[in-house]
């Protein structure tokens, strides 16, 4: 279940990359590394392999998080649903 909601919520931060108009480049870059790397876990759980090294996931994505709540409130929120959610996985 905890799959299927980072799913959802990966996807919907893509949407969301992709409607967000004022948003600085370096910012998007950070976004779309967090949305790769997340992509990356869901394919190693899907392998039944243990997840390594995510814990710099988990940082940056707090860190965007952080970056986001003033300017972009509903991607800051997204952020904080992939980071609860991977904390429910165990990443």
């Amino acid at each position: 279940m905890p799959n299927k909601a980072l799913r959802e919520q990966l996807s919907e931060l893509h949407g969301e990359l992709a409607s967000a108009a004022k948003l600085d480049p370096e910012l998007r870059a950070m976004l779309r590394e967090v949305a790769r790397d997340i992509e990356k876990v869901l394919e190693q759980q899907d392998a039944q392999d243990q997840p390594t090294g995510t814990d710099p996931l988990q940082d940056r994505i707090q860190q965007a998080t952080v970056n986001f709540e003033a300017e972009h409130p509903r991607l800051a929120r997204i952020l904080g649903d992939l980071a609860d959610t991977l904390t429910k996985l165990g990443i």
